[in-house]
């Protein structure tokens, strides 16, 4: 009978201004069943004064007509709206947050915008030019504890695309549940490190030819050991950057991180992180990228990075890929030290014989370093705040946060890359040597520039353009970028 009151007086039309339904806390509701806010105009409806329930909700406005009839304390159906109390905050990003922290909403902001020019003119198709390799659109959130939410629209260099989208379900931060499309855990650089604060501004070769980016999956994972390591487990189509898997097997992928003196403050080796990743799956399509380059990811456009391998046109990755990678890296003050070897195999294969498959080893390692100028400190890889931000006022001068950085890189593909026909040896090459050098200047916590200058040699001339090759590349970039 209380229940059936108490949705017939839900459904009055509220009187005068006092909010209807109120709790006389000047809230105009109880948190349970939304009232208007007073002084507000704000009325009310009949479908958000309806008393909620504890699950569910009716569709988004705008791809649905509106529930008929108007959701009712009679039926099991949420309002459409509740007004729950909240507040707002900025930086990093905007947030909307519910006083009793149930759900939350939150909106980020990449923006990349590069000059990358070669020393080696006439190039064709890689060209100088400026270009936007990421502007990202982030939202995130929580609808009632333990479901968080992820959603990332990506404009990059020439290609818009969603980038991420799922679900996470976490009841116990030692085990969490991520469902949907997601950083796939391989390699630290890339699962661990965001691209908004990284030391080099692209990532390793290693990662960007045969890392596999974002995938379509479940994931476990979670922080465990008194917060000492983290850990994700995940099946997932195993389609490099991609949205639908190519075959029926699935590819398994798993990271740890062992921070083994995490808790030890203020001493040498507190910020000292070890792990490894793997990812293993059966294959069956075209090779993805076609083209191996030397700065830029899966995705990369042509023109923006120096191509160094590209396999022939009747050459399929056709069965087993085992990938595997160990890591260190050290956090000290001011300086940055990470270093990561990444091997292991993936079958090729020729159409019109796919089962005579060729066994390709592939070998990678880096070895990078960060250190502050300016005296910021760290304890990871990400964004930095300027200890004094850039400003010319009086009175609050400052220079920013200047970071030195320098990167040696090595990538090698077994010779069988040649040997069986995969790709044309007067054409291109199996190994790359590369070196980097650059500046990065933060004038504040969001406003990064990045200046690098990247050498890469090739042992064996490539093509980079029609009827000329070239061993070495060089390249001086330019990356301004804003994250809040």
């Amino acid at each position: 009978m209380v229940k059936t009151l108490s949705g017939q007086v839900q459904q009055l039309k509220p009187a005068g201004g006092n909010g209807g339904a109120g709790n006389g806390n000047g809230n105009g509701g109880t948190g349970e069943g939304p009232g208007p806010n007073p002084g507000s105009g704000d009325t009310g409806s009949a479908a958000n004064l309806a008393t909620p329930s504890a699950s569910g909700g009716a569709a988004a406005p705008g791809q649905s007509p509106p529930p008929n009839p108007s959701p009712s304390a009679r039926f099991n159906s949420p309002t459409t709206l509740q007004n729950v109390p909240g507040k707002v905050k900025f930086g990093p990003g905007f947030e909307i947050k519910s006083n009793d922290d149930e759900y939350f909403f939150q909106f980020h902001n990449l923006s990349q915008f590069d000059y990358r020019g070669y020393l080696q003119g006439g190039q064709d198709p890689t060209h100088d030019t400026f270009a936007i390799p990421r502007q990202w659109f982030m939202f995130s959130g929580r609808i009632t504890r333990p479901y968080g939410y992820f959603v990332s629209l990506q404009n990059g260099l020439d290609t818009v695309l969603l980038l991420d989208a799922f679900l996470d379900i976490d009841y116990d931060p030692r085990l969490q549940i991520r469902i949907g499309r997601y950083k796939t855990p391989f390699t630290y650089e890339f699962y661990v490190e965001p691209v908004q604060g990284l030391i080099s501004p692209e990532r390793s070769l290693f990662f960007n030819n045969f890392g596999l980016n974002r995938d379509d999956g479940i994931m476990a994972h979670g922080r465990i050991l008194n917060s000492q390591v983290d850990y994700a487990v995940a099946i997932q189509n195993g389609t490099r950057n991609g949205f639908l898997d190519q075959n029926d097997a699935k590819d398994v992928a798993a990271l740890v991180n062992w921070r083994p003196f995490n808790g030890e403050e203020n001493t040498l080796l507190e910020n000292l992180n070890i792990g490894g990743s793997v990812v293993a799956g059966n294959q069956n399509n075209v090779p993805l990228p076609q083209t191996l380059r030397t700065a830029i990811a899966t995705t990369g456009n042509q023109i923006i990075g120096v191509p160094f391998l590209n396999f022939n046109n009747n050459v399929r990755e056709s069965g087993d890929r085992a990938l595997w990678d160990l890591h260190a890296a050290w956090y000290y003050k001011q300086l940055a030290l990470i270093g990561e070897w990444g091997s292991g195999f993936q079958d090729y294969a020729k159409v019109g014989n796919l089962a005579n498959r060729t066994h390709l080893p592939i070998d990678s390692f880096y070895v990078q370093a960060g250190y502050f100028l300016t005296g910021e400190t760290r304890s990871s890889v990400g964004i930095v705040k300027p200890l004094h931000p850039f400003d010319l006022r009086p009175g609050q001068f400052g220079l920013g946060a200047w970071e030195l950085t320098t990167r040696y890189n090595h990538l090698e593909l077994g010779s069988q890359v040649f040997s069986a026909g995969l790709a044309d040896p007067n054409l291109w090459a199996n190994r790359v040597e590369m070196v980097d050098v650059g500046l990065n200047w933060s004038l504040t916590q969001y406003v990064k520039v990045y200046l690098d200058w990247q050498h890469s040699e090739f042992n064996n001339p490539v093509l980079f353009a029609p009827g000329r090759r070239q061993s070495t590349s060089d390249m001086l970039m330019a990356r301004f970028q804003l994250f809040f």
